[in-house]
Order: C-alpha cells, then structure tokens, then sequence
C-alpha cells in the first residue's frame, strides 16, 4: 500500500517551492476548462414571442443600435422559415468559432498539463527546477498530442450516449406525432426510463474515466508510451493498483469538497481585490477590444464589430479582475497533479520492486 500522507505532504511542498509551476497551473485553469449587462439594452417579446428590439431610449446611440436589431434580428423571429439558411450559415460559423477556440485551448491546455506531469517527475529524480521556457519545452511535443488523442478517444462513449439519447428523443417526437395515446404515454415512459438509465451510466463512466485517464496520460507523458500503449499499461498498472487508486480518489474528493467550501469563503473575502484591479482590467481588455472593433468594422455594420469587439475584450477584462482566484485555483490544480504524478511514481517502484522478486506475488502492493 502506498504512503498517502506522504505523498500529499510532497505534493504540499512541490507546490510552495517550485513557483515556477503556478504559471502553469494558471494556464491550467484558463484553458483547461462572465458576463454583463445594459439596463438599457434589453431583450424583449410580446405576446406573440416575436423580438421587439431593445427597449427604448433617448439615447442616439441606443435607439441606432435598437433600430439595427428591428432591421435585421426582428425579420428572423417573424417569418424563420423564410431564413433557414441564414440559421444554418449562423450554426456553421458558430460551430467553426468553437472549433478555432477548442483549437487555441488545446494547443496550450496539454502542453501545460504535459509540462507540469513532467516537471514534477523530473524534480523527484534529481531535485532540479527549470525555468518556464525549459518547462514548456518539455511539454511542447508529441506527448501532449498523445494526451489529446486519449482525452478524444476517452470522449466517444459520451458522444455515442449522446446520439443514442438524441435518438430516443426523435423516436419519442414520431410516436407523440403519430396521434396514438398508447404510443405517446409508452414512448414517454420509456424515455423518462431510458434517460434515468442514460444519467447513471454517464455518471459512472465519468468516475471511472477520470481515474483511469491519470494513469493514461502519465503513462504518455512519463514513460513516452504511444496512444494504444498508454491505455494497455494504464490499465495494467490501475489493475496492479486499484485499492490504492480508488482510496487516492476518495481522499481527493475529500480536498476537493474541503477546497470548493473554502473557495466559496476566499471568493467573497477576494472582492476588494476585484474591485481595485477593474480599472487596469478595463484598460487591458480595451486594447484587444478596439482592434477587433476597428477591424470588423471595415467589413460589417459598427453593432457587429461591437459584438465581435466585446466577445474578444471580455475573457481578458474577468482574467485581469479575477486573477486573485486564478492564481488560487491555480494552485489547486498543481497540487492535484502533483499528487497523482506522485502516486504514479510510488506505484511504479512498488510494482517493479515486487517484479524483481518472483517470491513476492504483484498483490503485494495492495496488502
């Protein structure tokens, strides 16, 4: 059985002596995984769930503003069918925005991840801490390609759950339009049923994929397993080690629940913090902001370049003004990395410690 006070005492100590891996963590939190408000800019319906615009003002540029959303949104709401194919381009352009973005987040997501994984293992064996750049050298290869190819391979049972379920809903919307009572209320029934089923394997799956996918990924980023490989010596290890990857994950849990109630406490002691840093939030964002307007406003109306303007200038106003938190959730994920890189590490000795001796069965590791 591997020795969970030490490890997260090692993690504990990695995480206040190795700063260098906060930017990471950082970076961790903005990739891996906002809003405002006009009181003058509000959207509205009547009772014919038909879009009226914003709400009126004596403001020049509100009522401009307003006029533009009547000439061109009001038509969509009115007659949509006569507009199919302005939703299907508009469905398309959304799509490839979050493409492009999962794109950009995934080419900085995994290197980090990969980088931290690394850094981490490199620090137990020799005791050196690098810089960023040299960090991010470690992390900026085929390994992070890897991870992203087990995370997207791991994404498919939830992605055929989903079909299957959007399924069930069409066969549910034909029985319900077919006109049978006994049709509707046994397809609902069975859909209400199925779905309850569908929420319980999904949870499940999700467990089981997110302790599995630590022992994948370090598997990649560790040992320079390809794809299938991490999977098959992921696996083999969890199996060698399941007790003590199941009780790492209770305990883990346990932080985490212990982690989000204090986060709770350090977001509202925080917000003089945001208060003070809303200004150069402000100024920062701006920059980002007016280029894109500025650009955008060549080729389109000034209400889109706003639109485009404030969806650019937003994520650096709130990463800016919520720094404070950034930074402590930064450190959260350096420590959780940390301790299963850790465990990674403690189950592997054991393991090869237990195959150097053929007297000494591999469920040793366990007793």
């Amino acid at each position: 059985m591997i020795d969970f006070g030490k490890i997260l005492k090692r993690a504990w100590h990695i995480l206040w002596n190795y700063r260098v891996l906060w930017i990471f963590g950082i970076l961790l939190v903005i990739f891996g995984g906002g809003g405002s408000s006009n009181p003058n800019i509000q959207w509205s319906l009547n009772n014919n769930n038909r879009y009226q615009g914003v709400t009126p003002s004596t403001n020049p540029t509100i009522q401009e503003l307003n006029q533009w959303f009547q000439q061109n949104l009001d038509p969509l709401f009115q007659y949509p069918a006569q507009h199919i194919w302005t939703f299907v381009w508009i469905g398309v352009a959304f799509f490839l925005f979050i493409l492009i973005l999962a794109a950009i987040f995934s080419l900085v997501r995994y290197p980090a991840e990969t980088a931290v994984i690394r850094m981490v293992d490199g620090y137990e064996q020799s005791g050196e801490k690098v810089g960023f750049r040299a960090g991010w050298k470690l992390g900026w290869n085929r390994r992070a390609f890897r991870m992203w190819l087990i995370d997207l391979i791991t994404s498919i049972p939830f992605l055929a759950l989903v079909s299957i379920l959007l399924g069930l809903g069409v066969a549910v919307y034909f029985a319900v339009r077919s006109g049978s009572p006994v049709a509707t209320v046994s397809s609902a029934v069975a859909a209400i049923g199925c779905f309850f089923l569908f929420i319980l394997v999904m949870i499940v799956l999700s467990i089981a994929l997110s302790l599995l996918r630590q022992f994948f990924v370090r598997m990649a980023a560790l040992e320079n397993t390809g794809v299938g490989d991490s999977f098959r010596k992921g696996w083999a290890m969890f199996k060698l080690n399941w007790k003590s990857a199941v009780l790492m994950w209770l305990i883990m849990i346990g932080i985490g629940i212990g982690v989000g109630i204090a986060s709770i406490i350090v977001f509202f002691l925080l917000i003089p913090a945001y208060v003070i840093l809303a200004l150069p939030a402000l100024i920062v964002a701006a920059i980002p902001g007016l280029i894109v307007f500025g650009i955008t406003s060549i080729f389109a109306s000034w209400p889109i370049a706003l639109i485009f303007g404030l969806v650019v200038a937003l994520p650096f106003f709130f990463t800016i003004a919520l720094s404070p938190l950034l930074f402590v959730s930064g450190w959260v994920k350096i420590y959780e990395s940390s301790v299963w890189t850790l465990t990674f590490r403690e189950m592997k000795a054991l393991n090869l410690v237990a195959a150097s001796n053929p007297a000494l069965p591999p469920v040793t590791t366990e007793s």
